[in-house]
């Protein structure tokens, strides 16, 4: 079915078995391939909570009810998904998928602290969600439905999400994603930073993606 922006949705239903691994490159083959009229995703072989999963997911489902597709149902989830799930509410956050099993809405004592990213009305919607775990902190970022002309620039975002991250924590990894390429960035204490390019055009809308993993700075002592 070729929709009114020119991007290409299948009739048919779709069934996708993301397994458990740490690749940006691969996530992004798998969550922004071709869209289906209908999806499933099976979450089996992904026991453990991994930011980008849920981040690349979730920029899925925004990208689907942006073409008024159905909301992507999500089944196979570990008690670790459904634990975190519940106890942030995550799906009560206003994200456009389902979970086909039951997820309660626990009380939780941790707070979610809220990003400083986007909000320049570039786009009508936008999500940023953080994970805290020791010394790590992943966060991603999620926005569509483009409502100003022109191009919007990956540094704008990267500007300010260094800006904010700098402060306490150094920039491990990022991977940011526009409907037409990417941008890899690695870092070390080995080496300097470096940085992949890919020139990688999708048939979605346009759209502006970040998911990154942070490290905690370790307080400098005075002598």
């Amino acid at each position: 079915m070729n929709r009114s922006d020119g991007s290409l949705v299948s009739s048919s239903t779709g069934v996708f078995y993301p397994y458990q691994h740490q690749d940006f490159y691969a996530m992004d083959s798998l969550f922004l391939s071709p869209l289906k009229q209908e999806e499933v995703w099976d979450f089996q072989s992904v026991s453990q909570v991994h930011l980008g999963f849920l981040g690349f997911l979730t920029l899925r489902s925004f990208l689907r009810e942006s073409l008024s597709l159905p909301k992507l149902q999500v089944k196979g989830l570990s008690k670790f998904w459904k634990t975190y799930l519940a106890k942030v509410n995550f799906l009560g956050k206003g994200v456009p998928w389902e979970s086909q099993e039951f997820i309660p809405n626990l009380v939780s004592d941790s707070p979610i602290a809220a990003l400083s990213l986007g909000g320049k009305g570039h786009w009508s919607s936008e999500f940023h969600w953080e994970k805290q775990e020791k010394d790590t902190t992943s966060v991603f970022f999620s926005a569509t439905n483009k409502q100003i002309e022109g191009d919007i620039a990956i540094s704008d975002l990267m500007k300010d999400f260094l800006q904010y991250s700098q402060t306490d924590h150094y920039l491990e990894r990022a991977y940011i994603r526009k409907e037409n390429s990417s941008y890899l960035y690695l870092n070390s204490k080995e080496t300097n930073p470096r940085v992949f390019f890919r020139d990688n055009p999708t048939d979605m809308p346009e759209f502006l993606f970040l998911v990154a993993e942070l490290k905690t700075k370790s307080p400098i002592h005075p002598n």
